[in-house]
């Protein structure tokens, strides 16, 4: 591991300006300027652009239209399922590239007396996506003999829906989406998922109010497993497994109680429950959320706080 002293400058502008065309109708436009001055290396000038277009076509319900660019003058490359010293952080210099995306979103959302649902589509490209070669063995601190430069792109539709009746609430929300990636180095693999291309995404809560100030909730998630990069010894990948495997089906099932108390401007807040009380959840989750080994990996929590 090596560290480096690169001095940059950097310089950004935005500008943002909303126009109500019409009490149903309107545009926010904005622009997003930058410039990025290595002392020692390439500058880079970038103006991204925004829009989104908001129209409401009765009083129940909106269509909206998200259009944004965006470049990112630092790359980073994880190594393992957590975040370690030795993984490859880097600003555009030498050679890597900004990476720049383009992102488009549509979508309906349609206001109901006690809730709201909303459906929306995206789709997203990406250059200068940066992986780490199939089957390297990264030692030493030349990274241009390890890293392989492509693009990407990603699409997916979403859905969300909250609704409330008496005192019972639900939450549920569900999101297929593809995240892709090709580098000129492996023709002969094509579009392959990225690292981050998680197809099914299931969520919800119920929630029961047992009092003015308390409740009762169930909640749950279900994702599709994460593709993996390192093989079950936590070795690098064959040129034939790059992107080829998943983890297995991601699942928990929570339970949890709140109280909340309000004193004039001060709140009194107590939360219990036990994460995972069935189900699997993925290693990444378990090396962020437990510093103590518990059978099943269901673990029990708690937390009060009071503001004032």
């Amino acid at each position: 591991m090596r560290v480096r002293h690169e001095p940059v400058n950097q310089v950004s502008v935005y500008y943002d300006n909303l126009l109500r065309i019409s009490p149903e109708f309107s545009v926010q436009v904005g622009v997003h300027g930058v410039a990025y001055c290595p002392q020692h290396h390439r500058s880079y000038y970038s103006i991204q652009p925004r829009l989104s277009v908001k129209y409401f076509p009765s009083e129940r319900n909106l269509l909206y239209l998200n259009f944004s660019k965006m470049e990112q003058f630092y790359h980073f490359l994880r190594f393992d399922s957590f975040s370690l010293p030795t993984d490859f952080r880097m600003p555009s210099i030498d050679g890597f590239k900004p990476r720049s995306s383009e992102h488009y979103e549509m979508g309906w959302k349609h206001f109901m007396n006690s809730g709201q649902c909303e459906v929306s589509v995206y789709y997203k490209t990406r250059r200068n996506v940066l992986a780490l070669r199939p089957d390297t063995w990264v030692e030493d601190e030349g990274w241009q003999k390890y890293l392989m430069v492509g693009n990407g792109d990603s699409y997916g539709v979403k859905g969300y829906l909250y609704q409330r009746w008496k005192r019972w609430s639900l939450q549920l929300s569900y999101a297929y989406s593809r995240s892709r990636e090709w580098f000129g180095e492996l023709p002969e693999k094509g579009k392959v998922p990225s690292l981050y291309d998680v197809p099914h995404q299931l969520g919800g809560a119920l929630s029961y109010q047992l009092t003015t100030h308390s409740s009762f909730s169930v909640g749950g998630m279900l994702r599709s497993g994460k593709v993996r990069f390192l093989n079950e010894d936590y070795e690098p990948l064959s040129v034939e497994e790059f992107r080829e495997k998943r983890e297995p089906l991601n699942y928990r099932v929570d339970v949890g109680y709140s109280y909340r108390k309000s004193f004039g401007d001060k709140l009194l807040l107590l939360r219990l429950g036990v994460y995972n009380v069935v189900g699997n959840p993925s290693e990444e989750d378990i090396l962020s959320f437990y510093s103590v080994h518990w059978s099943g990996n269901c673990l029990p929590y708690g937390s009060l706080s009071f503001k004032f």
